[in-house]
């Protein structure tokens, strides 16, 4: 309870707050193949320090939340790849605890004055003008355990479809051992990210109602919308808001990994229904083919948008797939200056 009220005490305090980017969109950047099953997840196996750069890449952007790398870390897709029960288990949450340890080194790299990104000191403009480095609103960021859908675990892209054949009870039993390991390693909050479904969403606060597994740590459940007025697999995102908004323990309503053009109706909607925080993180505007796992078309002018939806009521913003440290750092200079 205290862990909650808290959280919903800094929102409102801060007014808005920046969200990180793409983990993916960087990866590549670092040279790492993400084209497996286990996306991200498979760099925690093998360059976990690659992973922990680009957190703090992000919170020298001026991030004042960055979300782990556990979107596609289970268990049993661990297992999967010939590691034993234990091993998977460290692996999961070694994806929260990689992100803890990038904001414990972001922080002191910072004070001491020894902070640089793509060889720029913290606070230096490059010779174009451009600053890639923005303060946060917050003295110690906050590190999100992010919680992919069941689809994420599938891999076939049906976090953009939904599973109308699986029960609501059965995505329950998927995300409560899960949770619970995430929870083991205390973030300050949960990040339930993609999640196409009201039948998902109901899974996922059944989960957070128990404390014993969710161990009273705040969380949001962020939707991937297909248009700007439903959810992925077809229900209003006013019905899952409606949810939302009786469940003590979700804090807080996402949107994210859709379309920017579709946000701030998808805002609207939401505010009609619920006061709870909304966070949005769209992708940057393109499409995305599950199949060939590419991305196709025209990118938005991203942040353009940061006022808009600030406007309609979000109070946290960032980015999805295909955004990077240099966007968020603009949307930061945008939300905190």
């Amino acid at each position: 309870m205290a862990k909650r009220s808290a959280f919903l005490d800094i929102i409102k305090e801060k007014g808005a707050l920046v969200l990180d980017g793409a983990l993916g969109t960087e990866l590549e950047r670092y040279g790492c193949d993400i084209q497996h099953k286990l996306w991200s997840a498979k760099v925690l196996m093998d360059q976990p320090d690659i992973i922990k750069k680009i957190h703090i890449s992000y919170l020298a952007a001026g991030a004042d939340i960055i979300q782990s790398s556990g979107y596609q870390a289970t268990v049993a897709g661990f297992k999967g790849l010939g590691y034993g029960t234990e091993e998977a288990i460290e692996l999961v949450k070694l994806s929260v605890r990689l992100a803890v340890q990038a904001r414990n080194e972001f922080l002191e790299a910072k004070a001491s004055g020894a902070l640089t990104l793509r060889g720029i000191k913290l606070g230096e403009e490059t010779p174009e003008g451009v600053r890639y480095f923005s303060e946060g609103a917050l003295p110690k960021p906050l590190v999100a355990a992010s919680v992919g859908p069941y689809g994420a675990f599938l891999a076939d892209g049906s976090e953009y479809r939904g599973y109308p054949d699986v029960q609501t009870e059965y995505l329950e039993i998927f995300h409560i051992p899960r949770l619970a390991l995430f929870c083991e390693e205390h973030p300050d909050i949960l990040s339930f990210e993609t999640i196409p479904s009201y039948a998902e969403a109901i899974a996922i606060a059944r989960a957070m109602s128990d404390p014993f597994t969710s161990k009273g740590i705040p969380g949001w459940i962020s939707f991937s919308c297909k248009d700007g007025h439903h959810v992925s697999s077809g229900e209003t995102i006013i019905k899952c808001a409606q949810m939302i908004d009786k469940v003590h323990p979700i804090t807080g309503i996402g949107i994210n990994c859709t379309k920017p053009e579709y946000v701030e109706s998808l805002i609207k909607d939401i505010r009609t229904v619920t006061d709870k925080p909304i966070a949005v993180y769209p992708n940057l505007g393109e499409s995305y083919d599950s199949k060939t796992k590419t991305w196709y078309g025209d990118a938005a002018s991203f942040v353009d948008y940061v006022e808009v939806w600030r406007k309609a009521g979000a109070e946290i913003i960032g980015g999805c797939c295909r955004t990077t440290p240099e966007i968020i750092g603009d949307i930061a200079k945008k939300i905190h200056n």
